[in-house]
């Protein structure tokens, strides 16, 4: 019987957990392919090579997201980055123009692995959206049944741009502080391959917590100064000598607060004069390199 399935315009990406949980629509989705390992024979007299499938592989998936997820979502993220080790089984869902479901993936038993935050540059006036990693232990396939996947009630859609954070840090002054670059915490996963299963059991392993990377104003710079001098050069640079801070993302009037990334046990790593040329405008600024030990994910929650 012919296939009577007919195209449809795609972009539209629903993701699902626990057979009910609607998360919310994502940016962008890649990965969650289901890839077959090949081994290689090499016969000898033949001169050809004889192959087939061993293992299977899992890849991650890679979606972006806003501040439009549910709390759940958020929550997830939290639990991550508190090392709760915590998995999920849901569905990554293709829509037509109109939500109704046209491809499913379903997953399983997944761990967030990476969450990448993007550059937050206060001259900047695009849209920011974090990069959420999904690695799990088994990928499906199935047809969409066509039903609408729009909730009765939709997460709340809160603006985020990239210039609209807040750093802090000790008692250092950060009120000038006009960009953080790009980060990504990443947790590793560890497979345990056992000779009777194609398809291993993923376990938590370490956790990479990343570097920070600021440009700040030069009207700031004394102080600084001061703690790169005592931290790196004296060498007072003992856990007690280290700071704690936070990245705090706001919203559209610089004062609601949707998410936090606290960050504990932070040292400085180096500070030097930002990259300026002759005769050019602009306000004079350095940059700080700083390492964290450790980072916690808070979401504010949506208003009743």
């Amino acid at each position: 019987m012919a296939d009577k399935s007919s195209p449809y315009a795609g972009g539209r990406f629903g993701l699902v957990i626990d057979g009910s949980e609607f998360l919310g629509y994502v940016k962008s989705v890649s990965g969650g392919n289901i890839k077959g390992e090949v081994s290689v024979h090499e016969l000898g007299p033949d001169n050809i090579q004889k192959k087939h499938i061993s293992t299977i592989n899992h890849e991650p998936f890679k979606v972006e997201v806003g501040m439009g997820m549910s709390e759940g979502f958020y929550e997830w993220i939290r639990q991550s980055f508190d090392k709760s080790h915590v998995s999920k089984t849901g569905e990554v869902v293709a829509c037509d123009f109109d939500y109704h479901a046209q491809a499913v993936r379903e997953f399983y038993n997944a761990h967030i692995t990476e969450v990448t935050v993007p550059t937050l540059d206060g001259s900047s006036k695009e849209p920011a959206y974090m990069s959420v990693t999904l690695e799990p232990e088994t990928i499906r396939y199935r047809k969409g049944d066509g039903s609408q996947i729009t909730p009765k009630i939709a997460p709340a859609t809160k603006k985020w741009l990239t210039s609209n954070f807040k750093f802090e840090l000790g008692d250092l002054p950060c009120s000038r502080v006009a960009k953080i670059e790009s980060f990504t915490w990443k947790q590793n996963l560890c497979k345990d391959e056992v000779g009777s299963f194609r398809e291993p059991e993923k376990t938590p392993a370490k956790v990479e917590v990343p570097n920070l990377k600021l440009t700040i104003s030069m009207s700031d710079i004394e102080d600084w100064q001061q703690w790169h001098k005592s931290f790196v050069i004296d060498g007072n640079c003992a856990e007690e000598d280290e700071l704690s801070g936070a990245i705090t993302f706001l919203g559209p009037n610089m004062e609601k607060t949707l998410a936090t990334i606290e960050l504990m046990n932070v040292g400085i790593i180096s500070l030097e004069q930002a990259q300026s040329e002759a005769n050019k405008e602009e306000v004079a600024r350095f940059e700080v390199e700083l390492y964290v030990e450790n980072m916690r994910f808070d979401y504010e929650e949506a208003d009743a």
